[in-house]
């Protein structure tokens, strides 16, 4: 950045709204377990596909991005966005089987996995200092309200109908329309500054440590989303309303983790990474086992300050592990591929390990993914003790 700007309140407001474009998503967070009943001559791994689809294009896109900035300015790339996750969101409602509705999932994703990268990567351009940290913190929480509030209008709109969920796409409009009037216009990142030097390095041997775990520790967050709905509903604990307000539960406490990370990332910058993990893995423990409503309101609680805090945290890690601040973009463009990858292959990564171990039990998917996230919590403690983990962790 050229020059220290100062930006309004609707400024920044409208920065943090493309954060709600990562949320958008959460509409249909009760809407699996009736598509399974909608389509029953569909396996239920090709069913939970519109759950993950937008995550496989989320490996492309998120790649492409990074090249479309160094073409266009990062608020023109949101707008059309938006406006690709709106057609092809909302236009689902009018689909009426589930191969045509798999192929609008592949238009959405093409959005949104564009778009995820570019609520981390405007702020990075607009923002110095603290003031950028905390800006990352509170784009998670203002992202987590937003979903908050669009997964309560989604239970209640999927209560007439799962097909009606689609109308809570309607969101997009005023976001694209927020981000056209009041986002502060930006220059196309030049290339060069991302460019490698014949034999330079551009990344080290953490960094393809932190791509790995984000591969799989995304594969295991993933089926707490996939597996919401099917549990709630199949085992009769409730309804669209009740899955709902457990995925609420979730992004209302993400948006607190959100608010607090800038302080307590100040305080305990070398163990956030454990803390965050931790927290989704004793919430993926303990649905194992429950056996009644309140317990899966915990649960959410639980999972969604382990998230609120995941994201910024290895946003700032996978940055600073770059060889030189300049492959700081690269390394988290890199990184957001391996998070949609991890989710894409959740379930099949699950149901792989089902028929290994001959799993045929109740919430078997919660399980797996909750020995392998707290063998990943072992892990990292192991690799700090070892090794005195990062003493300070970049913001580049």
């Amino acid at each position: 950045m050229a020059e220290k700007k100062k930006y309004t309140l609707m400024n920044t407001v409208a920065v943090l709204s493309v954060s709600t474009l990562l949320y958008l998503a959460t509409i249909n967070a009760s809407s699996l377990a009736y598509m399974v009943k909608e389509f029953p001559q569909y396996d239920i791994t090709t069913v939970k596909l519109f759950s993950t689809i937008p995550s496989l294009m989320m490996i492309v896109c998120s790649l492409l991005s990074g090249k479309l900035i160094q073409i266009f300015p990062i608020k023109k790339i949101v707008i059309g966005c938006a406006a690709l996750m709106f057609a092809a969101g909302f236009g689902t409602y009018f689909v009426f089987n589930l191969p045509a509705i798999l192929i609008m999932r592949v238009i959405y994703g093409m959005g949104s996995g564009t778009v995820f990268p570019l609520a981390n990567a405007i702020i990075q351009q607009l923002y110095e200092g603290e003031e950028k940290a905390r800006l990352l913190g509170f784009r998670a929480g203002f992202g987590a309200l937003f979903g908050a509030a669009v997964t309560m209008v989604g239970g209640w709109l999927t209560s007439f109908g799962w097909r009606y969920a689609f109308f809570g796409y309607l969101f997009a409009i005023p976001v694209a329309l927020l981000v056209l009037f009041c986002c502060p216009s930006n220059e196309p990142i030049k290339k060069e500054s991302s460019t490698a030097k014949a034999g330079e390095k551009k990344y080290t041997k953490k960094t393809f440590y932190v791509l790995l775990f984000a591969v799989f520790f995304n594969a295991c967050m993933m089926s707490f989303n996939v597996e919401l709905s099917l549990v709630i509903t199949g085992e009769n604990i409730g309804g669209a309303s009740q899955v709902s307000m457990v995925a609420s539960t979730n992004t209302i406490f993400a948006f607190i983790a959100g608010l607090i990370f800038g302080s307590l990332h100040k305080k305990t910058q070398r163990y956030m990474a454990v803390i965050s993990t931790g927290l989704v893995g004793l919430a993926l423990a303990i649905l194992c086992f429950a056996q009644n409503f309140p317990l899966f309101i915990m649960c959410g609680a639980i999972f969604g300050l382990g998230f609120g805090f995941y994201n910024p945290t290895y946003n700032l890690l996978i940055a600073g592990t770059a060889a030189k601040p300049k492959f700081g973009s690269q390394a988290i463009a890199i990184y957001t591929s391996c998070v949609g990858l991890g989710q894409f292959l959740s379930p099949y990564l699950i149901n792989g390990v089902k028929k290994l171990l001959n799993l045929n039990v109740l919430r078997a998917e919660w399980k797996i993914t909750a020995v392998s996230t707290l063998c990943l919590v072992l892990g990292a403690v192991i690799y700090i003790i070892v090794t005195g983990g990062n003493k300070k962790v970049s913001q580049a």
